[in-house]
C-alpha cells in the first residue's frame, strides 16, 4: 500500500457543545438589548469610509462625533450574510482549519512583553529568536492548530514590526497565522509577501493562510487605524477577526449580563462593517471579555467569570451561526506552578466544551498574557490533548460493548492480553507525554523528575530537531530584496545565529 503523504493528511475535527452557561431565553434577552443599543445609542466609527458604508445601509450618521445608529433589520441581514463555515488555510493541507459550528481549534496568545529564558531562567525582554523558537515549537505541538505572534521582539522599532513578525512566523510554521499588523499600510505589503511565498500573483486570494486580527475599543468604538486595517484586509482577501476585550466594571457596567450585551454589540459591529463592505467575506464573531479583581484593580486573564463569559460568547456566536474568536487558557501565574496548572486546566476545558472555534490563548502565556514561557506551551499542549479527548466522547457500538468478549473470557477472567483490548488500547485512551503516572518508588528511582524539567527538555528537543515546512529559497530571497526592513536574522532561533 502506498504511504500517505503527511502534508496531505487533514486534521481530525473535534466539536464542543457540552457546556452552555446561557439558556435560549437569556441569549435572546442579550441580543434584544444589543439591537436596542444599535438603534437608540449607536456606536462610534472613527474611520470615514466605514461610516459611509453604514450610511449607505440606512444608518443615521453624525460625522462630527462618528456616532452611527442603525436599524435591527440591517444588523440581522449582516448576521445572515456572514458565512457560517470557511477554511483557515495552512501553507500545507494538513494544517487547514475547517471553521464551522462547534468546531474546536486553538493556538497561542500574542505579544508577550517578557520571556522566561528557557536556557538561563532569566526574566527578560523578548527578541526575534524567542519569536522564532515559540513559533517553531507551536508548529510541532500536535494540539496547536493555529499560530499567533507569541511575543513582541525588542529589536523591532515602531517603524518595522509587521513584516518581520509575519516573516518569522511563516519561516517557522506552515500553520494558519492569526495576527494583526500595527500599521494599516503594512496590509498591501503583507499581501505581496504572502503571494511570493505561495509562488503566484494573487494566489493568496485563493488560499489565505493569514487571518488579520484587528480590534475595537470598549465601549462601542471602532478606532480609525484598526478600522482602516480591517477594511484593507477585506479588500486584500484576509479573513478578519476584530476582538473586543472589555473588562467588567471598568470599560463596561459591572455585571456579567451587561458585559455580554456590550461584547455582543462590539462583535457584531465588526461583522456589520465587513459584510457591508463585502457580503459573504469570512470573519469571526470576536470577543475576549475579561474581568478585574475589585480588591486591588488587577486585570484578570484567568478568572472563573472570564471563562464563563468567553464560553457564553461561544454560545452567542452559535446563536448567530458565525464562527467565534474567544479566549481561554492563559494564566495569571508568574511561573509554572499549581496556580498555572489549575487555571489552564479549567480554562481550556470550559473553552473547548463550549465550542470555541478559534481559542486565542489555548497555548497560553503567564502573568495575564505578559510573559512567554516555552515550558508552559508544552504543558498547555498536553492539557489540550486531554480536552480534545473529552470532546471525542465515548463511542458506543456493538464491537465496543464487547458482549462476545465477556462471554469468551467469563466470570473472574482477565482481559489484559485479549486481542480486543489490544485493538482499542490506542484509540480509546489519551497517553500524556510529560505527566507522570509512576508509583512513588518508581518515580524516586528515576530521579524525581518534575513536570517543569520534562517540559523544558521536550521544548528544547523540539526547537533543536523540528524542521518546519520550508519557504522556497528563491521566494525568501525575493522577499528580502523587496522588503529590506526584514532583519538579517529574522526567522532564526538563537541556535542558528
Amino acid at each position: 500500500m502506498a504511504r500517505r503523504n503527511k502534508q496531505q493528511e487533514e486534521k481530525k475535527i473535534y466539536e464542543g457543545h457540552l457546556y452552555k452557561p446561557l439558556t435560549l431565553e437569556k441569549i435572546e434577552m442579550i441580543h434584544e438589548a444589543s439591537l436596542k443599543i444599535f438603534e437608540e445609542i449607536g456606536i462610534s466609527i472613527r474611520y470615514a469610509p466605514a461610516r459611509d458604508l453604514w450610511r449607505k445601509a440606512g444608518a443615521i450618521v453624525d460625522d462630527i462625533t462618528g456616532v452611527c445608529r442603525i436599524g435591527r433589520e440591517v444588523v440581522q441581514h449582516c448576521i445572515k450574510t456572514a458565512p457560517s463555515e470557511f477554511i483557515q488555510y495552512g501553507r500545507v493541507l494538513k494544517n487547514n482549519v475547517y471553521q464551522g459550528p462547534n468546531k474546536f481549534y486553538g493556538g497561542p496568545t500574542c505579544e508577550a512583553i517578557s520571556v522566561w529564558d528557557i536556557e538561563t531562567g532569566e526574566h527578560r525582554a523578548p527578541n526575534i529568536y524567542d519569536l522564532a523558537e515559540a513559533t517553531r515549537l507551536c508548529d510541532a505541538l500536535e494540539n496547536c492548530d493555529l499560530m499567533q505572534s507569541s511575543c513582541y521582539p525588542q529589536e523591532l522599532s515602531s517603524e518595522l514590526p509587521d513584516l518581520n513578525r509575519y516573516f518569522i512566523m511563516t519561516k517557522n510554521s506552515s500553520k494558519h497565522i492569526c495576527t494583526g499588523p500595527y500599521k494599516p499600510e503594512s496590509v498591501p505589503k503583507l499581501y505581496k509577501m504572502a503571494n511570493i511565498i505561495l509562488g503566484k500573483e494573487d494566489a493568496f486570494r485563493e488560499k489565505p493562510f493569514i487571518t488579520l486580527v484587528c480590534g475595537v475599543i470598549s465601549p462601542f468604538i471602532m478606532d480609525e487605524k484598526w478600522t482602516e486595517t480591517l477594511m484593507l484586509g477585506v479588500e486584500h482577501g484576509f479573513p478578519i477577526a476584530s476582538p473586543t476585550a472589555s473588562t467588567a466594571g471598568s470599560t463596561c457596567p459591572g455585571t456579567l449580563a451587561a458585559q455580554l450585551v456590550l461584547s455582543n454589540v462590539e462583535a457584531l459591529m465588526t461583522i456589520i462593517t465587513v459584510q457591508l463592505q463585502k457580503p459573504g467575506h469570512p470573519c469571526f464573531y470576536s470577543a475576549v471579555p475579561m474581568t478585574i479583581d475589585h480588591r486591588d484593580g488587577a486585570f484578570c486573564f484567568a478568572s472563573v467569570e472570564g471563562w464563563m463569559q468567553n464560553s457564553a460568547m461561544n454560545q452567542l456566536s452559535q446563536y448567530h451561526n458565525i464562527p467565534n474568536y474567544t479566549e481561554c487558557g492563559d494564566s495569571d501565574a508568574k511561573i509554572m506552578d499549581a496556580q498555572f496548572g489549575f487555571e489552564i486546566g479549567m480554562g481550556l476545558t470550559l473553552g473547548a466544551m463550549s465550542g470555541s472555534n478559534n481559542m486565542h490563548g489555548s497555548i497560553g502565556l503567564l502573568e495575564g498574557g505578559l510573559t512567554l514561557c516555552l515550558e508552559s506551551y508544552v504543558t498547555s499542549n498536553e492539557v489540550l490533548g486531554m480536552t480534545k479527548r473529552i470532546l471525542q466522547g465515548i463511542e458506543v457500538d456493538e464491537d465496543r460493548i464487547a458482549l462476545d468478549v465477556f462471554k469468551e473470557v467469563g466470570i473472574g477472567g482477565v482481559f489484559l492480553d485479549h486481542p480486543h483490548t489490544t485493538k482499542y488500547s490506542r484509540s480509546e485512551f489519551f497517553y500524556p507525554q510529560i505527566a507522570d503516572r509512576k508509583s512513588f518508588a518508581s518515580w524516586d528511582m528515576a530521579g524525581r523528575t518534575n513536570i517543569n524539567d520534562k517540559a523544558k527538555k521536550m521544548a528544547l528537543d523540539i526547537i533543536h530537531s523540528h524542521k518546519p515546512d520550508p519557504i522556497d529559497t528563491d521566494a525568501e530571497a525575493e522577499i528580502r530584496a523587496k522588503f529590506p526592513e526584514i532583519l538579517p536574522d529574522a526567522g532564526k532561533t538563537r541556535y542558528e545565529k
